[in-house]
């Protein structure tokens, strides 16, 4: 085994006495210099982006350096001749160059002894926004999304030397989260995903798709149901403002349900407390919470459908506001639900009834919510079987007549293509040959990402072709992956192969930072790697990527760290093409559903996974040097994940070791030997297992932030825990032979952590006229829980108080009255906890949360 961490980096420096006195004496003299406050000056008929990035510019200034500068209305007047001064002009304005490009952005500094002035411009107003955030990464903040890191400490301020003009290499850039499991958008509320949502245009992506599993005739217990999305039917059962008036069964993830082996659980029988930061026994997104099981009553249905769309007209208006693209839609062929077919007497069905069915879809989502793209998804068993040219054949057709639809209905969005492949298993150019070249073709790439980007994309020509990129892979769900080197490679390679967008798939959100992080710049630079020959290895380098990752995200450019990340970034090896194989990080597997431990594996392939976690011993050493509390809990996140990860590995080798214990028992002949085998062998075992499942459950508690790892905690108790049972799958037979289980062989209801606040959701924009809504759940030991919001305009002195309310457990909410909210503000919750009190976050007060308004 390699190790990476063989010395303890740590930032020190001794400064003799006589020198420490000179720099206090600097630092009083500095202090009592009152600086002048920063002045941001845009234009007096300035635009809705254009304000949000001026409120932008003032927010990361104010955050790094605890100045807070003046918006003034009207860059036209006159500058001063002193200080330091942000002034927004028009491309084409005051020598700002005239050919930018609509998404191109314009920085240019110039720095006098008594005034330090910087030009913004952009081809666009959303240019312009994006300027202001890259203005923000020059300060050190970086962003993903579950939220901003911003740096420990403050730093003077500086407008930074800066002469630059960037623009995207792909005019479609975003992230396609995955409707099905808990651990990713399933489990958003209205509030989560305008905090995602409001993080895209920071990373400079501009767009958001989701995808919709159909109606499926026969249920085994694994795999999807259908969804509330996209509601299929006619245009007569669709009210002026969208509702409709009938519906079907349909679902997003609940923990009343079994879809995807997640058997259904109480959240009140989570184990080791997590059942704290659950509300509700039936657990989902709002709509879905306390819905009765599948099919659900009519009734039901509807208020999914109705409150559901309801949902997405708040969040897709307020994207669309942010310059976000939105794109959803079905599989194709249509699949019928049984109750519509039964409704309308469908039974063969006809090209006109199709055609009418998409024109009651497409008029449902006109009156619901605003998109831009509806795409159609080929089906997922494309990428392993063989289709028929009959089906095939059905799908053009289907294709086909919603194109027709949409024309006849004037093209109130555009069609576009989609799936698991980018055409037909024999000839992936057949659509582009037969379908208009105004629909954009797209597919997500083969084998969970492990596949390279299909090279198909080549041949396509003369229409927008959309690559997509996984930034995570669904078998491996609950543990951590990293892929920076492999997502830069699928960018470069979609950049050679013509495409103009660049999009990834994934559920979860900080688990994967890196790689959001790694696309998202990818989508602006990847053109630097094109010297590189077509035989370049799956990855490309880390080295540049993790320097900087590191040293923004933990404080300090520990080179060991870097080493040990770019060693287990990546080197993923395809089993066969279009199949997953293995990787470093990867610790669980798809066994009727996603993130399973791995009981398919050997005892020698588990022992041997083990032994690359050599490295923990020494990231944990360099723990006490990190810097700063808000790098310090970044860095017990990401080692808490790695530990995590190590404990699934370790409970799937006790599960093994279990179960070749109950084999060997089990061809016995000898009863009274069998018993025997069972105390001395099987016993021990399963009391070892239970302790690693406890461990594994505890240290998933000690990282909960996000929804996602809340959907973590489900996969557990679901579909770890009571559907392949393999913590309790040999107790039966255990007990047969006369074993008493002791408790201890059992996981206990009891949380014995530290207490931690679990803020999930970072809404850093709030649309004015808006309420701002915040879910507060706490761990804790403690019985006696309250706590209090803290609040404040954004740099001002005075907080002001509102009391957390519960809602049930220990999950509580709180809301500020848009009646109350004037500016820009920022806050920090406090809880008590006994005689304990916990702030978040934990970088309070020097550095809050912070919320920005927009018109």
């Amino acid at each position: 085994m390699v190790h990476y961490l063989k010395s303890v980096n740590k930032p020190t420096m001794k400064i003799p006495a006589m020198k420490q006195l000179l720099l206090i004496g600097i630092i009083l003299l500095i202090g009592s210099c009152k600086p002048k406050v920063p002045q941001i000056r845009i234009p007096a008929d300035a635009s809705r982006l254009e304000n949000l990035a001026a409120s932008e510019f003032r927010r990361y200034i104010y955050l790094r350096t605890g100045l807070l500068p003046v918006i003034i209305n009207g860059s036209e007047t006159e500058i001063p001749s002193s200080g330091q001064v942000i002034v927004l002009e028009r491309k084409g304005q005051n020598q700002v160059p005239g050919d930018l490009a609509e998404e191109e952005y314009y920085l240019k500094s110039s720095i006098t002894a008594d005034l330090e002035k910087l030009v913004v411009s952009g081809g666009s107003d959303q240019a312009v926004l994006y300027a202001a955030y890259e203005f923000a990464e020059q300060l050190g903040v970086r962003f993903y999304l579950h939220g901003d890191v911003i740096p420990d400490g403050k730093i003077l301020f500086k407008i930074p030397d800066l002469d630059m003009r960037h623009k995207p290499l792909f005019s479609v850039r975003g992230i396609q989260p995955f409707h099905d499991f808990p651990e990713g958008p399933d489990w958003w509320n209205v509030n989560d995903f305008h905090a995602i949502l409001g993080q895209l245009p920071k990373m400079k992506m501009n767009f958001f798709g989701l995808h919709t599993y159909p109606y499926r005739a026969r249920f085994d217990g694994g795999g999807p149901k259908a969804e509330p999305l996209v509601w299929i039917g006619k245009e007569s059962e669709i009210n002026t403002d969208g509702t409709a008036k009938s519906a079907y069964p349909a679902m997003h993830f609940a923990t009343n349900d079994s879809t995807w082996g997640y058997s259904p659980v109480k959240t009140s029988d989570f184990s080791l407390g997590a059942s704290q930061i659950f509300e509700t026994d039936t657990y989902g997104t709002d709509y879905m919470k306390n819905v009765s099981g599948w099919p659900h009553t009519e009734t039901e249905n509807l208020q999914i459908f109705n409150t559901s769309g309801k949902m997405f007209n708040e969040v897709f208006s307020q994207a669309k506001a942010l310059g976000v693209k939105i794109s959803v839609g079905t599989e194709t062929p249509l699949i019928i639900p049984k109750e519509v077919r039964d409704r309308y007497n469908i039974r063969a069905e006809t090209d006109e009834q199709i055609k009418e069915l998409y024109r009651g879809m497409f008029s449902r989502i006109q009156k619901t919510y605003p998109v831009d793209y509806y795409w159609l998804w080929t089906p997922e068993d494309w990428t392993w079987k063989g289709v028929s040219d009959a089906n095939v054949a059905k799908t053009e057709k289907d294709m086909k007549l919603a194109y027709e639809v949409l024309n006849e209905m004037g093209k109130p969005f555009q069609l576009a293509t989609s799936g698991w492949v980018l055409g037909p298993p024999k000839d992936r150019t057949q659509f582009d040959r037969v379908l208009p070249k105004d629909i954009p073709f797209s597919c997500i790439n083969r084998g969970v990402g492990y596949t390279p980007v299909e090279k198909g994309f080549k041949a396509i020509t003369d229409r927008p072709k959309w690559s997509i990129p996984w930034m995570e892979d669904d078998p491996d769900l609950i543990g951590t992956q990293l892929w920076v080197g492999r997502l830069r490679k699928d960018a470069l390679d979609s950049y050679r192969y013509g495409c103009n967008g660049l999009i990834g798939i994934h559920w979860r959100t900080r688990d994967l930072s890196p790689n959001v992080s790694a696309l998202a710049k990818a989508a602006w630079t990847i053109s630097e790697w094109n010297n590189l020959s077509e035989s370049t290895e799956r990855d490309l380098p880390t080295t540049d990527f993790y320097t900087d990752w590191v040293n923004s995200e933990f404080g300090f450019p520990y080179k060991s760290l870097i080493k040990l990340l770019v060693w287990l970034d990546g080197k993923g090896v395809e089993q066969k093409e279009g199949y997953k194989g293995d990787s470093h990080l990867n610790v669980t597997d798809w066994i009727d559903g996603p993130g399973a431990l791995m009981t398919n594996k050997s005892i020698e392939d588990l022992t041997e996974r083990l032994d690359r976690y050599q490295f923990l011993q020494q990231m944990e050493a360099v723990l006490p040097t990190i810097p700063g509390a808000g790098n310090h809990e970044r860095y017990e996140y990401w080692l808490n994940s790695m530990k995590f990860n190590k404990s699934l590995v370790e409970t799937a080798l006790a599960a093994k070791k279990l179960q070749l214990a109950v084999d060997e028992i089990k061809k016995e002949k000898d009863k009274t030997k069998k018993q025997q085998m069972t105390i001395d062998k099987a016993l021990p075992l399963r009391l070892e297992l239970a302790e690693k499942w406890k461990q594994t459950v505890k240290l998933l508690l000690s990282k909960v932030t996000t929804t996602g790892e809340m959907g973590m905690l489900a996969n557990l108790e679901m579909h770890n825990y009571r559907h392949n049972q393999t913590i309790i799958g040999n107790d039966k037979y255990l007990m047969e032979l006369g074993v008493d289980l002791p408790s201890e062989a059992f996981p206990s209801e009891v949380y014995s952590g530290k207490t931690r606040v679990i803020v999930p959701t970072d809404e850093s924009i709030l649309s004015k006229g808006k309420d701002f809504y915040l879910r507060v759940r706490v761990l804790s030991s403690e019985k006696a829980i309250s706590g209090k919001l803290m609040w404040k305009n954004l740099g001002t002195f005075e907080y002001k108080e509102i009391g957390l309310k519960k809602m049930d457990r220990n999950v509580f909410e709180v809301t500020i009255p848009s009646s109350e909210i004037t500016d820009d503000f920022e806050y920090f919750v406090e809880v008590s906890a006994g005689n304990e009190i916990v702030k978040f976050p934990v970088t309070t007060p020097n550095i809050n949360r912070t919320v920005v308004l927009m018109n």
